[in-house]
């Protein structure tokens, strides 16, 4: 297919084209129009999404009627910070490099294009609908987090320290895809408008807490060892669950996806996805959970301490991410404000529980220690 015709926003899209990449899907149905429906406002900050909807020239018991389609963000800003970090290359090449073999359902990808030059793409999947996500802003239910914790501990262990992933140019580190210089000036611009506008006020942990920061964004980061293919943004919104109506259990969303600290999902989860009542009430139970399903799916050497060790740690990174500024990011909706109320208000509390100034007054000292170690233990391999 020549890139020229390839749609990189909704108003360039055709029948022609959907007809053509969806061939094998529609049983010889031929369409005769579409229609869109932008989905997600309020979610998919990074990317515009859209419900698509076909009309055929006859009708077919056979032939789906209804795709999502994504593409980058409208917003130039939105998309310059998606290039920093190479979002959009990220979730393209999840889904052509890895897609149904990453050990955990996804939607079925049907189309996917990434074009470097303008930093757009297009990426067709399955409509996962009447299946849905639970509800981000009022947290996640019991049986749905032990779903996700099994998923992903049978994914991480699947990609333990794997070299394929190694290989795959756009799954490296993430941290590593910004300066380190440029994360202090980001830092130092979130903390200043921090100051200026009272943002963590409503937050006092949060708010006593980011003095101890800065020390941390000076040390060169060691990769992560042990490390696994993480989804990156293991939220609510993100893990489509079936309904009375039907759909399937899915994670979506992959822009963030390489190789990371697996324990980053699981933190991120945990803190971000459940009411502060609830995390209180399952943490322990969830982190047996997946520590109990990582080492019977064959991981070995990583013992319950060093993994709650990791947790905590993965607390303040959450802390240190959520410090930076969003400017470029749309929380203008309702929904992202209460949204990052949520966000904020369960950070804050994991601060508390966890104990995290100990932590973070120690890390600035402990850390040249933690990062020689990692480093021989990736060297040695164990």
């Amino acid at each position: 297919m020549s890139p020229n015709s390839i749609p990189l926003s909704l108003p360039e899209l055709t029948k022609e084209w959907l007809q053509k990449v969806l061939n094998n899907e529609l049983d010889g149905s031929t369409i005769i129009e579409f229609s869109s429906q932008i989905i997600g406002v309020g979610e998919g900050f990074m990317g515009e999404l859209a419900r698509i909807k076909l009309t055929f020239e006859e009708p077919s018991s056979v032939a789906r009627d209804s795709f999502i389609i994504k593409f980058a963000a409208a917003r130039q800003d939105t998309r310059d910070m998606a290039a920093d970090r190479n979002l959009y290359k990220r979730e393209i090449g999840f889904y052509r490099d890895i897609g149904e073999r990453s050990g955990i359902s996804i939607p079925k990808c049907h189309f996917a294009h990434y074009d470097e030059r303008s930093n757009k793409f297009v990426l067709l999947i399955e409509d996962l609908a009447p299946g849905e996500p639970s509800d981000q802003i009022h947290g996640t239910d019991r049986e749905t987090s032990e779903k996700v914790i099994i998923g992903f501990a049978k994914l991480h262990a699947k990609w333990w320290n794997s070299k394929e992933l190694e290989s795959l140019d756009w799954a490296k580190w993430q941290i590593t895809e910004m300066p380190k210089e440029k994360s202090i000036e980001m830092f130092k611009i979130g903390h200043e408008e921090a100051k200026r506008t009272g943002k963590f006020e409503a937050y006092p942990e949060m708010n006593r807490l980011m003095e101890y920061l800065p020390p941390l964004l000076k040390f060169d980061p060691a990769p992560p060892f042990p490390f696994s293919l993480t989804h990156g943004d293991l939220r609510s919104d993100n893990v489509i669950r079936p309904t009375k109506e039907g759909g399937r259990f899915a994670i979506i969303d992959w822009q963030i996806s390489g190789i990371g600290d697996p324990i980053s999902d699981i933190a991120y989860w945990m803190i971000l996805s459940l009411s502060i009542e609830e995390r209180r009430k399952t943490e322990k139970h969830l982190l047996n959970l997946y520590h109990k399903t990582l080492l019977e799916c064959g991981v070995k050497g990583y013992g319950y301490k060093k993994f709650v060790n990791a947790y905590r740690t993965n607390i303040a990174v959450i802390q240190l991410m959520f410090s930076m500024p969003i400017d470029q990011i749309d929380d203008s909706s309702d929904r992202a404000k209460e949204l990052f109320h949520q966000f904020y208000s369960r950070i804050d509390a994991a601060l508390v529980d966890w104990e995290m100034e100990k932590l973070l007054r120690s890390l600035p000292y402990l850390y040249p220690f933690i990062k020689l170690v990692l480093i021989a233990r990736k060297a040695l391999g164990i």
